[in-house]
């Protein structure tokens, strides 16, 4: 899958013009992850975005009670994003992001990406919207497991 269409399939090109797009992914740089291999550390200070090509991550977080014991809360897969919070935020990274197979992403350098939206400021908007669009679902998706998981 071209870098293109991978920005339209995760959600991130949405309401962009051809040419913003092709902007867009033209910053990307492809990565490659083996089996194994971690991705993100939590409470890293890292603010790259990444976009699943082809693989699939596990998103995982440290357990208070037990020193270096880590829960799987997630798994990501083709077209989907990670690192986004921390892109917004500033913040540490709040999850470790591991490869459970062999993965290839497509890695946005916080630095390229906000020179980037510093020069194209309706690309910047529509970008931070469609990742806020994305944060969104996923808090309401976390909700409805919450609410579920009450109930029973």
């Amino acid at each position: 899958m071209n870098h293109i269409e991978l920005l339209k399939t995760a959600g991130l090109a949405k309401d962009m013009t051809g040419e913003e797009v092709a902007a867009l992914a033209s910053i990307a740089e492809e990565q490659r992850f083996a089996r194994g291999a971690e991705i993100i550390r939590e409470d890293s200070k890292s603010r790259d975005l990444f976009v699943i090509c082809k693989g699939r991550v596990s998103i995982r977080l440290s357990l208070p009670t037990e020193v270096g014991k880590e829960e799987i809360i997630y798994t990501m897969r083709d077209g989907q994003i990670f690192g986004e919070l921390s892109l917004v935020d500033g913040s540490p990274r709040s999850a470790t992001v591991r490869a459970e197979e062999e993965v290839i992403t497509c890695q946005f350098d916080f630095k390229k990406l906000s020179a980037l939206l510093d020069e194209k400021p309706r690309i910047g908007y529509l970008l931070m919207r469609n990742i806020a669009s994305i944060i969104s679902a996923r808090v309401r998706n976390t909700n409805m497991l919450w609410r579920n998981s009450l109930i029973w």
